[in-house]
């Protein structure tokens, strides 16, 4: 038909609709008109898989691609279209289909045409989740309570509620989600913020969830939660795989972050070191959770338990472990130089007084554990054109790049200027340190190195910690 010429209007438009669904012999056919198109005939071809379609037609056509609608912009449209139709909706239902339609206004439009015949005139939230199977939003507040206060019997019981209920888990799954989401951005960016895809009304519920954890906890939170969803789609036993996911999540609240046991090992810790757990996720960030009990390392007779271990950065036989994510052992390795300054001497002062070093360290320590750590690890101040410099030596890279977080340097730059009494910038450098003497001994036969550094009690107090034990012991130059 498209041969003829339009008889109502200049163009005779063909719309195809879920246009990667043709079959081959509709393509071919499509084709072979797109290849010697008539004049007046325009092919609108509309899909969400353009991908799908025959690269021939996609190389004939312009492409134009549409951002999904935002959860502001589909409410407003089933407001409107309510206010249109005369239909008394809550701003609950709302905001529910708005959810759910996820982007699509066709969608959306499905969704309320489904609630009118379902509820008639008069829509309220309740009644959109269940028909929709969507659970109450208690039933999130439930779950963040169970995770807050670190109760496995909470979450175990809110999957029997949910199944005596009748709800689909991997329903129920999707929805934590999206709330854990929606905390994780009042916490990031306030709970006003536009990007929180929820209604006016729930948004002092969200700032409540939001204060009660830290940006680290509700993004582990939220790659479990996506690692739970996974298993709930391609495993059985959806109960079984929810149940593990709520009791990660409420363990998950429990472990500390792996940057602060790094740092407390290198600070002044003893050799009586707990025993963690190391707990790691699959795609998250790996986190060790102290044990509850301390666990003494086995020590030689002529160690003292209890005398106190040097910082890590500062001890002369300190190597370079790795480990084995097979075997849990670890790997040896002997730096070849000595450090030229270490954490626990004086650091070199520049146009500063020593005093006001020392209260800077001070009130950073004041401040955060963590933060005072890192200050603590500078090995040289210096104070010029209106500048605060802090020097690490290469071999601190990594407390420097720590130290050089946005949040932490401008609360180091706070305590600066209060203490030296002036507007100051701040800024960490890294600078090489001096080649002193060789770190292994002329000589030094593989089992003496070994049995050294079996001995250093830095070495045993991380693999006290970790859970590990050496392996291999080898000068760095024997690769």
């Amino acid at each position: 038909m498209v041969r003829y010429a339009p008889v109502g209007g200049r163009y005779k438009v063909i719309i195809l609709d879920e246009a990667h669904m043709l079959t081959d012999e509709a393509s071919n056919a499509l084709l072979k008109t797109l290849e010697e198109p008539p004049e007046k005939v325009v092919f609108v071809m509309a899909t969400t898989q353009p991908e799908d379609l025959v690269e021939t037609i996609r190389s004939r056509s312009q492409h134009f691609h549409f951002r999904p609608l935002s959860f502001a912009e589909i409410v407003a449209a089933l407001q409107d279209i309510a206010e249109k139709e005369g239909l008394t909706i809550e701003a609950g239902a709302v905001a529910v289909m708005a959810r759910t339609a996820d982007g699509s206004l066709r969608d959306a439009l499905s969704l309320i045409e489904q609630a009118r015949a379902y509820c008639g005139a008069a829509i309220t939230e309740a009644q959109v989740r269940e028909l929709l199977g969507i659970v109450p939003a208690e039933v999130l507040d439930e779950l963040v309570a169970a995770i807050e206060s670190r109760s496995t019997e909470r979450a175990l019981g809110l999957v029997h509620r949910l199944l005596a209920e009748g709800h689909d888990l991997q329903q129920f799954c999707r929805e934590a989600i999206s709330h854990f989401r929606n905390v994780l951005v009042a916490r990031v960016c306030g709970a006003h913020s536009d990007l929180i895809a929820a209604p006016i009304e729930d948004r002092p519920r969200l700032a409540r969830a939001a204060t009660s954890f830290s940006e680290e906890d509700l993004t582990r939170f939220f790659q479990i939660l996506l690692l739970t969803e996974d298993d709930l789609r391609r495993k059985p036993d959806p109960r079984l795989h929810l149940e593990m996911g709520l009791l990660r999540l409420v363990n998950a609240a429990r472990l500390a972050p792996l940057e602060e046991v790094l740092a407390e090992l290198s600070g002044n810790v003893t050799a009586r070191v707990p025993a963690p757990k190391l707990n790691v996720e699959a795609g998250a960030t790996a986190h060790a959770a102290p044990a509850k009990s301390a666990v003494s390392p086995p020590a030689p007779a002529s160690t003292n338990l209890n005398t106190e271990v040097p910082p890590l950065a500062a001890s002369p036989s300190i190597p370079n472990i790795s480990l084995d994510s097979n075997s849990g052992a670890a790997s040896a390795v002997a730096p070849a130089l000595e450090r030229g300054t270490s954490a626990s001497s004086p650091a070199s002062v520049s146009g500063l007084e020593a005093s006001q070093v020392d209260a800077i360290k001070a009130e950073s320590f004041a401040q955060a554990q963590f933060l005072g750590e890192l200050v603590d690890g500078v090995a040289r101040w210096e104070l010029e054109a209106g500048e605060v410099r802090l020097y690490f030596p290469t071999e601190r890279r990594a407390l420097a790049d720590l130290l050089q977080s946005r949040d932490r340097i401008e609360k180091l730059r706070t305590i600066t200027n209060r203490v030296l009494g002036q507007q100051l910038r701040v800024c960490v450098k890294l600078e090489a340190a001096p080649v002193l003497a060789s770190r292994v001994r002329a000589g030094e036969t593989g089992r003496e190195l070994r049995a050294r550094f079996e001995q250093d009690p830095i070495v045993r107090a991380m693999l006290e910690r970790f859970g590990g034990r050496i392996s291999e012991v080898k000068r760095r130059d024997e690769g």
